[in-house]
């Protein structure tokens, strides 16, 4: 038992000392992890900027997340409904508390991933980020005319 600790901990080591590594685990710290795995990634490794980008939009997500509950607890218009008192404030909390158990797991077990120096990308990252593109372009094409 002794001897595969010693090569769990012998892994870990030879890792973190190359820093790609380190930076890609960084990256998932909530917040601002990955604005200080970017400045740790000087090399402009692969794997690192792939995990700073995937932690990145994680992040902005969540904080997306939180600040529509919190709008809609807040806001004159909705915090009848969803306010402290308001008969909907069950499922809001509901929802931030899923979102935010799920944004754990997921970051954990993205450091999991970029610990042993493999590309994983979240359910669905393809998809999300395209349909977003696709909003983002016809929002400018609005916004021209």
């Amino acid at each position: 038992m002794a001897d595969r600790i010693r090569n769990i901990q012998n892994k870990i080591k030879s890792k973190i000392e190359n820093g790609d590594e380190l930076s890609s685990m960084i990256a998932y710290i909530p917040l601002f992890g990955w604005v200080i795995a970017k400045f740790l990634n000087k090399n402009k490794d692969q794997l690192s900027e792939f995990h700073i980008q995937q932690a990145k939009e994680i992040n902005l997500t969540i904080l997306m997340i939180y600040l529509f509950i919190w709008f809609l607890e807040h806001f004159p218009l909705f915090s009848w409904l969803f306010g402290k008192k308001g008969f909907l404030y069950p499922i809001a909390e509901s929802i931030w508390l899923v979102s935010f158990l799920s944004y754990i797991g997921i970051s954990l077990y993205s450091v999991y991933k970029a610990l042993n120096d493999e590309v994983w990308s979240y359910p669905y990252r393809e998809e999300i980020n395209h349909n977003f593109k696709k909003f983002l372009e016809k929002l400018k094409s609005n916004l021209e005319k």
